[in-house]
């Protein structure tokens, strides 16, 4: 008798643990209904957004991006080979630029501007660092740098390459500096501030009367 009953007993619980393994396994993963690749995969009303069906505008349609880095080129304005957003800083590398600076270099108004002429002929058809807060202009390769016009910040020209720095205008620049370090360099059109402002073929920000700022 007692075997017949712990017999009924074993069948019992197996048929109630199969019954359970075959509800987990009909469970419906409400994630699973959600995942997708393309929008047509979802519901009506609901896009594919980062692997899921959402709706749009709703609090689970939220996606975090990482914040912008500082100096992240794609934040840069045009014609900047990199820049600092942070501190409005802009980079011009003329090695770097498609056109090796070719063509009149502009930098963007409200940055500080760094312009490496840095091969030869670059910088040819102008500088214009009208609107900076501030311009570093080095003109370092041979016969670089032609047309230079400072804006009312302060502006530092280093002319080292050989006979660079032609036409260079300090026009209303708060400190302009024009140091003329190469062969046959600021041979032509070197304008300061005020003729107190002349230092050689260059110019110097260092009197009294030639800074402002």
């Amino acid at each position: 008798m007692k075997s017949a009953v712990l017999g009924i007993l074993v069948l019992f619980v197996g048929t109630v643990a199969l019954a359970s393994l075959a509800g987990s396994c009909a469970i419906n993963h409400k994630s699973g209904d959600y995942a997708c690749t393309i929008t047509a995969e979802c519901n009506e009303g609901r896009q594919c957004v980062d692997g899921f069906c959402i709706v749009p505008g709703s609090i689970d349609a939220t996606v975090f991006h990482d914040a912008p880095r500082p100096g992240d080129g794609n934040q840069c304005p045009a014609g900047c080979t990199t820049c600092n957003v942070t501190t409005h800083s802009c980079t011009i590398d003329c090695s770097q630029n498609n056109s090796g600076c070719n063509n009149k270099v502009t930098c963007p108004a409200g940055w500080a501007c760094n312009v490496q002429c840095n091969t030869d002929n670059s910088c040819r058809n102008g500088v214009s660092c009208t609107g900076t807060t501030s311009c570093d202009i080095t003109c370092s390769a041979k016969s670089s740098c032609q047309g230079v016009q400072c804006g009312t910040g302060k502006c530092n020209v280093t002319c080292s390459g050989v006979q660079s720095c032609q036409a260079v205008a300090c026009g209303n620049s708060c400190a302009c500096d024009v140091t003329c370090l190469g062969s046959q360099s600021c041979a032509d059109a070197i304008q300061c501030t005020a003729t107190a402002c002349k230092l050689g073929l260059g110019c110097t920000s260092l009197p009294a009367a030639c800074h402002s700022c």
